[in-house]
């Protein structure tokens, strides 16, 4: 697991943010997590511990840059899943945090993309520390 740690302000902000953004998004819930699995935040409920869910989201997206490796170096900006009943949108804010989005239905929303970067942004922005060393946030 990794060892960092955050401030409880940092925290504050992060949660404005992806509270904000789940309302205008309509998901169910969004979580930031460590390459690692290990939950920074989260917004929403599903229902079930969401330990497994970033765990697993994590090592999908590393599967999915593998396979962008096999295909001559193509880097993939997000994963995303559809189901039945949900669906998945995992992307990287950097290098060593991901943001895993979960949707009702089997549609993600449009331009889902766009609105995720500008996340992004904010999340950079409000926690400049998510894009320096992030083996130890303080």
């Amino acid at each position: 697991m990794s060892d960092f740690t955050i401030f409880s302000d940092d925290v504050g902000k992060v949660r404005r943010l992806m509270l904000a953004y789940q309302a205008s998004v309509k998901a169910d819930y969004i979580v930031l997590c460590h390459r690692d699995g290990s939950i920074i935040a989260e917004v929403g409920t599903l229902g079930i511990d969401a330990t497994p869910l970033a765990v697993l989201s994590t090592a999908s997206f590393d599967s999915a840059r593998q396979v962008g490796m096999m295909l001559g170096g193509e880097t993939f900006q997000s994963v995303s899943y559809s189901g039945e009943k949900r669906s998945i949108y995992i992307s990287p804010v950097d290098e060593a945090l991901l943001l895993v989005q979960v949707f009702p239905g089997s549609r993600l929303p449009n331009r889902i993309d766009d609105f995720n970067r500008l996340l992004v942004e904010k999340l950079v922005d409000a926690v400049p520390a998510f894009t320096q060393n992030t083996s130890k946030l303080r």
